[in-house]
């Protein structure tokens, strides 16, 4: 199978599962479900790697860059939370 075939079908199973555990369980923060898709997504990027042409001019991956741009604020936000508490 190809491999951005392969990336596309687990990542979509990856989401839906996590959105299915999670409304499951009740949870209702968005911080959360950003984060997980986060590292879900990072995560299959560097197991399969699949090789596509890059528009930017460094060759950085504009969805795990905006990913983790989102990431870093949700967690800077969580920690000035809960230093001010």
């Amino acid at each position: 199978m190809d491999r951005h075939i392969l990336f596309i079908i687990l990542l979509t199973a990856f989401l839906f599962f996590t959105v299915a555990i999670f409304a499951g369980g009740g949870e209702e923060r968005l911080d959360v479900y950003i984060s997980v898709f986060t590292i879900e997504y990072l995560a299959l990027v560097e197991i399969l790697r699949p090789r596509r042409k890059l528009i930017t001019p460094l060759r950085i991956d504009p969805v795990a860059l905006g990913l983790f741009v989102v990431f870093c604020f949700v967690v800077a936000r969580k920690v000035m939370e809960i230093l001010t508490h």
